[in-house]
């Protein structure tokens, strides 16, 4: 029997169809209608951490909704990634992260197995200037020196916030020969301290030691290119190692998350750019501002996953 509420639900599932405002698309039209949470894969503190903190302030001001940043520190990122991979793809839990715990770690740890697929991206907005750092008085300005004194002292330490630092470590002693002490950070920011202690010969750093130019130095680059902030540092490459990886931070979201609400993120984190707080928050840090929308962010983890999958295992 046709009741007067089985009429209207009809008449309103046709506007909806007609409009192509379907209820999850509708849904997506409308966020975000309350608070975010941002997950961020290391310690406060770190390089990851405060351009965060910056993004969430931007997001926070476009979408009109407070953005809670809550640390979730492991395994590199692994740990908040694998959080986030079980939330709901509804746009309100999103992770902001080195897109190394996507690209890289997987071929360097045991238990991580992401693959560019398993989330959907909303942008990237900064680039990394990773690199091996050292002490302002340590007796060795460059990759070459330094190995030429850990020849010599046999057994030093050395401070690694993830996996890529032991890989980097691991591959330069085989080849020459050296014994080395892994000493576990779990943020920049400790490892910053581990550096100024003078506790670590060197440390891989994803840039944050430039915001300490009277008590740290840059010795090799592991990027691809020499960094804007030590132009004249040779790169880990120009030194007879070809291990360099780019890498930058993304915002990562659940697998499924409608396409509508990473336009609407990737927007509003475009915003970045030109925000005269997150420019000062970058310019303090050295930190260059490199912005890709959706599409590229999702074209840039395929592309350096096949990359540095090359490096890291030998295969295609």
């Amino acid at each position: 029997m046709t009741t007067r509420r089985n009429l209207i639900a009809a008449a309103a599932g046709l506007v909806l169809g007609a409009s192509g405002l379907l209820p999850g698309a509708a849904a997506a039209q409308d966020y975000p209608t309350r608070p975010i949470t941002m997950l961020v894969g290391y310690g406060a503190g770190g390089q990851t951490d405060l351009i965060a903190r910056a993004s969430a302030k931007v997001l926070a001001d476009q979408l009109g909704q407070p953005i809670n940043v809550v640390n979730k520190p492991g395994a590199g990122g692994a740990v908040a990634a694998n959080e986030l991979r079980n939330m709901a793809p509804d746009g309100y839990t999103m992770l902001f992260q080195s897109n190394a715990v996507v690209n890289a770690a997987p071929f360097l740890m045991d238990r991580v197995d992401f693959t560019p697929d398993d989330f959907e991206y909303a942008g990237m907005i900064t680039a990394y200037q990773t690199g091996m750092a050292a002490p302002k008085d340590a007796p060795y300005d460059d990759l070459p020196g330094f190995i030429a004194w850990a020849k010599e002292n046999p057994g030093f330490a050395y401070a690694a916030l993830s996996a890529e630092a032991r890989m980097y470590m691991d591959r330069i002693s085989e080849k020459e020969g050296l014994q080395a002490n892994a000493v576990p950070v779990q943020s920049g920011a400790e490892m910053v301290n581990t550096l100024i202690a003078k506790q670590v010969a060197v440390a891989f750093s994803g840039g944050i030691h430039y915001r300490y130019p009277d008590e740290i130095k840059t010795i090799a680059p592991t990027t691809t290119f020499r960094h804007p902030s030590a132009p004249d540092v040779p790169t880990i490459e120009e030194a007879g190692f070809p291990l360099a990886m780019d890498t930058r931070t993304v915002i990562m979201l659940p697998k499924g998350t409608p396409q509508d609400i990473l336009e609407r993120i990737s927007t509003a984190l475009k915003a970045a750019e030109t925000d005269p707080e997150f420019i000062k928050v970058t310019e303090a840090a050295d930190i260059p501002i490199m912005y890709y929308d959706a599409a590229a962010a999702k074209q840039e983890m395929q592309d350096t996953y096949a990359k540095n999958k090359a490096i890291l295992t030998g295969s295609d």
